[in-house]
């Protein structure tokens, strides 16, 4: 078995990956990415890969599509996908990890919608439900939760937020109604990757995981008002969580 933890920034993805070095007894400093930066950072520690996917859907289609031919190459056996990162939550304090049952496209359907010659196809986006309940039996003292993802294009008007820099086309009353209504849905919080990774994961047969960490809750407001500090400990907490998982299947013996 091998571990493809993926998370957006370049520094998520070293951070995790010196993490791991000191968990498996190597030297931090050590710790270089493979070839060019350009387009991604990549760490192997051990049995897994640390690597950084950008921001939203297209970027994050390159990376799977290489990243899994790379795999295919290298005859890994059994991969497992990771995605860890922050996110907005819905109903739930800010620094919980939601791990993701089910991936939510902006026209509130589970189905990855995509364009191929002029007509679209449609995938559908439920993740790996054994794998959470892995993870989640793992959670100790962590605030770990499951729950729907909303996965969106942008940032800014599919997530309501109303600090972008066009005036919003909806009033607060209603952003607060629809975030109801995704609650009421099993939402529990709201990202922009997990979408895409769910189908894709779903056509490889390749178990999957999302565990990204609520920096607020939209149900009281569109700003982190968390500390520096907080901030810091919440996006640690998704990395705690997955390297007890990784940690339990190689004491295990499930490599």
């Amino acid at each position: 078995m091998k571990f493809v933890c993926m998370g957006g920034s370049a520094r998520r993805a070293l951070t995790f990956a010196k993490l791991l070095a000191r968990e498996f007894g190597y030297d931090d400093r050590e710790v270089l990415a493979y070839g060019d930066t350009e387009r991604y950072s990549l760490y192997k520690v051990g049995p897994v890969i640390s690597v950084s996917h950008g921001i939203g859907i297209p970027s994050l289609s390159i990376l799977l599509n290489e990243m899994t031919k790379l795999l295919i190459s290298a005859k890994a056996q059994n991969p497992v996908y990771i995605r860890m990162g922050t996110s907005g939550g819905i109903g739930v304090e800010p620094g919980t990890v939601v791990l993701t049952t089910e991936s939510i496209s902006p026209k509130l359907t589970p189905v990855f919608e995509q364009t191929v010659m002029g007509e679209t196809r449609y995938y559908p986006t439920l993740l790996t439900q054994n794998l959470n309940d892995e993870i989640y039996q793992l959670r100790n003292q962590l605030p770990v939760t499951m729950g729907k993802t909303f996965s969106t294009n942008s940032f800014y008007e599919e997530q309501m937020r109303s600090d972008g820099l066009f005036n919003p086309s909806f009033s607060n009353s209603e952003k607060l109604e629809f975030l109801h209504k995704l609650y009421e849905m099993g939402v529990r919080n709201i990202e922009m990757e997990s979408l895409a990774l769910s189908a894709f994961c779903l056509q490889a047969e390749i178990p999957v995981a999302v565990a990204c960490v609520t920096l607020l809750d939209r149900l009281k407001g569109d700003q982190v008002l968390a500390s520096k500090e907080e901030l810091l400990d919440y996006s640690n907490r998704s990395h705690q969580l997955i390297l007890s998982y990784i940690k339990s299947k190689i004491e295990n013996g499930a490599m």
